[in-house]
């Protein structure tokens, strides 16, 4: 180093510098290094980093995301029967019951009332409800969905396949349907100006496979970020607001770790008999070699190791309790919940949670987090699959929610209920508490309170009783005259 100076500056020049450096070094071993505060470095949260990154790296978003996703595929669809055009304006109150930003045990029950009157079941066997209970060969329903909702809280993009025949009588008509990876999604733009759309898309894990636009159902996330490439085509990971709350989760977990491996905080170990010079340079560079090869790893925790000189050590960083790292990561995961509309404590978080409220923060992940996710994936398939059968106005794909068990009143208080409620039909109680209609005509009429009659025998007119009236004025036996 001081032959360099020397041929670069001259004598004199490089032997100012020389001293100047060595004065530094001096000071750094007597009052520890120079710190230079540096800016936090945050990933770059797309739909691929969002996969790589996030899921797949941090076990906070891995278990938040798997969870919400089994809630929200463990909720069945069905295919309904619109009943006429009373049941078009009842379907569309139905969906603006459901389409609420909070959802409660009641409005859900009000909505379901609804429901019955609006549409009914239709048989198994129809084209659209095989097609949603086997989407394809290697997956059910519940898998098909899963993948679904996961891609969509991951990438903020759910990419939807329809593979239909181009011929015959079934031309048009999706034979099976599958979830390709957001990752390796490409949105082709129609045009440029402010109403850019969709021209199609391209798969592009092997080679670039154009898919025309009639073939995919693109579920999405809002994303405000309009660029002149189209980039708002795209939903928006909720990682990507998060991309700072994810860095600190890596972040604690990471410094963790690596004192965990390293045997405590950082610091510095320095031999008082050694001069800052290029010899001693090298001896320091063997020194550091030879610590890591005998303390570094959890192989080597605890072990005694030997030195000749007189070492001295300085800490430079802070221990895992001094920097609070168990509580940031509290804290961290918590932010991560909220990110994703579902609260901390159904994941064991238990400063707030007792086993008296876990009901209510399983009803909060429900209605916050699961269902309206459930009410975007119907409204995708209502606007995008059902016109393929050719049931658009007369069929509805909606999901049964009386599959969730928080959400529903026990049998008895529904009973109750329903006994109160004499403006619902029999047929409609059935189908409220899932036991299927009966074909009895008087199963479909409304029975009044009063000793159960219907509302035809409560409106018959009264009879003629004058007959009656004569006859006892002729025998002199009525009481009135």
């Amino acid at each position: 180093m001081a032959n360099l100076l020397r041929r670069l500056l001259g004598p004199s020049e490089s032997g100012r510098i020389q001293a100047a450096v060595n004065d530094y070094l001096q000071q750094w071993m007597r009052n520890g290094p120079l710190i230079i505060p540096t800016m936090p470095n945050y990933p770059k949260i797309d739909q691929k980093g969002s996969v790589e990154e996030g899921y797949c790296k941090n076990t906070d978003v891995y278990s938040i995301i798997s969870r919400k996703a089994r809630m929200a595929s463990g909720i069945p669809l069905y295919v309904y029967r619109v009943k006429g055009k009373e049941g078009r304006k009842r379907l569309r109150e139905y969906k603006a019951l459901m389409t609420g930003e909070k959802f409660t045990r009641e409005s859900i029950m009000n909505a379901q009332m609804i429901k019955v009157k609006a549409m009914e079941e239709v048989e198994e066997d129809h084209p659209l409800n095989q097609l949603l209970q086997h989407p394809n060969a290697t997956t059910s329903q519940a898998e098909f969905m899963e993948q679904c909702y996961g891609f969509l809280d991951i990438t903020g993009n759910t990419y939807i396949y329809k593979e239909s025949p181009n011929m015959g009588a079934n031309q048009g008509k999706p034979k099976q349907i599958c979830t390709l990876p957001s990752q390796y999604m490409s949105i082709v733009p129609d045009g440029l100006g402010p109403s850019i759309g969709v021209q199609g898309y391209i798969f592009f894990l092997w080679g670039n496979i154009g898919i025309e636009k009639k073939d995919i159902i693109h579920i999405k996330y809002f994303n405000p970020d309009y660029q002149p490439d189209g980039s708002h085509l795209y939903g928006m990971p909720p990682l990507r607001a998060g991309a700072k709350t994810l860095s600190r989760s890596n972040s604690a977990v990471d410094s963790s770790t690596a004192q965990f491996q390293h045997g405590g905080p950082a610091g510095m170990i320095y031999n008082k008999s050694i001069q800052p010079d290029d010899q001693s340079n090298q001896q320091v560079g063997a020194l550091k070699k030879k610590w890591e090869a005998e303390t570094w790893g959890n192989m080597n925790r605890g072990k005694i190791l030997f030195s000749a000189g007189d070492l001295g050590y300085l800490q430079t960083g802070l221990s895992p309790v001094d920097l609070q790292i168990l509580e940031s990561e509290k804290y961290t995961f918590r932010q991560l919940c909220r990110l994703f509309n579902v609260p901390s404590a159904i994941f064991n978080d238990n400063d707030h949670a007792t086993m008296n409220n876990m009901e209510q923060f399983y009803k909060a992940a429900y209605t916050d987090g699961v269902i309206p996710m459930v009410v975007k994936m119907r409204d995708a398939l209502n606007s995008f699959l059902l016109p393929d059968f050719g049931g658009e106005g007369e069929y509805f794909i909606d999901a049964d929610y009386s599959s969730i068990p928080v959400l529903q009143e026990d049998m008895k208080t529904l009973t109750e209920w329903l006994d109160k409620s004499w403006e619902i039909t029999p047929n409609e109680r059935r189908e409220l508490k899932k036991f299927g209609r009966l074909t009895d005509p008087n199963m479909d009429k409304v029975w009044m309170p009063a000793n159960l009659s219907t509302m035809e025998d409560l409106t018959m007119p009264a009879e003629d009783i004058s007959g009656d009236l004569d006859e006892l004025d002729q025998a002199k036996l009525n009481p009135y005259r």
